[in-house]
């Protein structure tokens, strides 16, 4: 089907009014020669519109695209689809995040000057055709107007490649490998068992997977694992710390089960406090709600359903961005809070003024054990009293027997489709990993009354371990009427990074530390009958790479040793996790 074709399958006059023209692989030149192809949706008239571009690695004749620029073009707008530099019809090569910086800022100049854009130009785009947005807008193009940046990160170290300092194997590895051939799961959606098998996972070292996966060298795959702390190769390209150059308005979508909602709170209040002019700082939106990575088309997700109300018309919440800051036409959303959440459990939306919430109060619920907190079967209990002198939980973490990824805060769902075992995100039973012995699980009584969480947790954990360098693991749960066991937050801590993201400090074997692991940010209302449940393990494989309990370099490390695990709960060491509580 070609792509004129698909373009009257998804043309529908009646719906806004206006007949489409699309200019098919339009040249835009960059400042290095280099020419970028780019489909130009518009409405077939001989005016001038306010414009919608979107750039992207994963080929802009797919059908999401087309609809996209039908849609928009349907309703007044010019939308504008470019392939990245070395993608599909665009010349050069393909690198991630350094090129898109002034390929952006180009791409907003060519198109300020072609007869049917209007000069208001916006930027719209999810997960790398978000990144591409925030990577241009520091160069503060006279053009730009607002952004509509949605699911990605501010921080290409801590919230993506080395969250916690744990490298995230599964995402980094399958990005790398969509954005280097044509056939993998993102741009077709198809079936791809090439890397998405256990054998291929459990390969060391990690510098060799890319050939494994598509028989050559990956370069920029080979350049995240040399720089294993956060450097200068980061701050090249992490829009954090510098929102005080960003001068337009943001409206950006995120989902509680996606790994980018602390950052995109981040980049909302950073905005707030230093966009570079009075409209960015007043005119920030920010969108939460039951979702993951991809595009919220279901109510269900996990093994809950949000029901009805939690799904939202995601296009008509942009097209009211859109028609306020390219158009003038504020239709409401002008007046609203800047902050719109869904808060799971109770399963409603409510907008706020501000993040974390004003009327947070952060509570501590305290571990406690008389030993034996493996596993479901054993005794650990979450209660707010602190501990007494009470013996430590032990558990053995082998890097030969990793806890497997189950559920949480996942962007990988398509990737691994058609994976021999496809990993679901969101809330997700964990009763399976709760049964390993290497899993400490502590659980609180039956709630008597609703408990409201909404904000940023963090897990303070005492722990020591036998080796010079570990991972621990944090994962907040509900344990419903039905004894299920719902991730509804994690987190990942890899020891080296304790202290600092900048520089490696190991451990001294069997010396008692402070491990603090910031969790996802969530909203979650447990119902009264509900119980609190906090897992603690060392690995959470394939998303995160293993700790290989050696101290060795992530890159090239290939000998592993089991880890003796010690968990502390007394007065001197409280271990414990800390609740944005919201009374009602």
């Amino acid at each position: 089907m070609n792509l004129v074709t698909k373009i009257d399958l998804q043309h529908n006059p009646a719906a806004a009014g206006n007949e489409i023209r699309l200019l098919h692989n339009q040249r835009v030149p960059m400042r290095d020669g280099v020419r970028l192809s780019a489909d130009i949706y518009t409405p077939r008239a001989p005016d001038a519109f306010p414009t919608i571009v979107t750039r992207t690695p994963y080929e802009s004749t797919r059908d999401v695209f087309i609809e996209l620029g039908v849609w928009w073009a349907e309703r007044g707008y010019a939308f504008v689809v470019e392939d990245c530099r070395g993608r599909f019809e665009s010349e050069g090569t393909f690198h991630a995040y350094f090129p898109d910086i002034e390929d952006g800022n180009d791409t907003l100049a060519w198109i300020a000057e072609q007869p049917w854009c209007d000069g208001k130009i916006g930027t719209w785009g999810r997960s790398y055709g978000a990144l591409t947005q925030w990577l241009t807008a520091p160069l503060r193009s006279p053009h730009l107007a607002c952004m509509a940046p949605h699911v990605i990160c501010d921080d290409f170290f801590s919230d993506c490649h080395y969250v916690g300092g744990a490298f995230q194997l599964l995402l980094s590895l399958g990005a790398a490998t969509i954005w280097e051939t044509n056939l993998a799961t993102v741009v077709g959606n198809q079936a791809s068992k090439l890397f998405q098998n256990q054998k291929f996972w459990d390969h060391l070292p990690l510098i060799e997977l890319d050939e494994r996966a598509i028989g050559r060298q990956i370069p920029y795959w080979r350049e995240w694992l040399a720089h294993p702390t956060y450097d200068a190769y980061w701050q090249r390209c992490n829009t954090m710390h510098r929102h005080n150059q960003i001068e337009v308005p943001v409206f950006q979508q995120c989902g509680w089960y996606d790994p980018y909602t602390g950052s995109g709170f981040r980049n909302f209040n950073a905005m707030v406090q230093h966009g570079a002019t009075s409209k960015a700082r007043t005119q920030q939106r920010i969108l939460v709600g039951p979702w993951s990575h991809e595009v919220p088309e279901s109510t269900r997700l996990g093994d809950i359903d949000f029901g009805g109300d939690s799904l939202l018309d995601m296009r008509e919440q942009e097209r009211r961005w859109f028609d306020w800051q390219l158009k003038g036409t504020t239709g409401g959303i002008a007046d609203e809070p800047p902050i719109r959440i869904f808060v799971t459990g109770a399963n409603r939306w409510r907008f706020e003024q501000e993040w974390p919430l004003a009327r947070t109060r952060y509570e501590a619920f305290y571990l406690h054990s008389g030993g034996r907190a493996n596993s479901l079967a054993g005794d650990g209990s979450l209660t707010p009293d602190p501990p007494e002198n009470e013996p430590p939980d032990q558990f053995t973490y082998d890097p030969a027997e990793p806890v497997p990824t189950l559920g949480g805060n996942l962007s990988v769902r398509l990737m691994t489709t058609h994976a021999e075992q496809p990993l679901e995100g969101g809330p997700v039973d964990q009763r399976a990993i709760e049964r390993r012995g290497d899993v400490l699980v502590y659980t609180s009584t039956v709630l008597q009354q609703d408990l409201e969480v909404t904000g940023p947790i963090e897990v303070v954990l005492y722990a020591e371990s036998s080796a010079r360098d570990t991972d621990f693991t944090a994962r907040l749960t509900d344990v419903d009427h039905h004894q299920r066991s719902l991730v509804i937050s994690e987190g990942i801590l890899r020891a080296r990074y304790r202290n600092s993201l900048t520089a490696i400090e190991l451990l001294e074997p069997n010396v008692v530390d402070v491990f603090r692991i910031s969790l996802y940010p969530a909203s979650h209302v447990f119902l009264a009958g509900h119980r609190l449940r906090l897992d603690v393990s060392s690995s959470n494989f394939p998303r995160f790479s293993r700790n290989l309990n050696t101290g060795e370099d992530v890159a090239t490390g290939t000998r592993m040793q089991p880890a003796k695990q010690t968990v502390l709960h007394t007065n001197q060491f409280p271990s414990h996790i800390v609740l944005p509580i919201i009374e009602p």
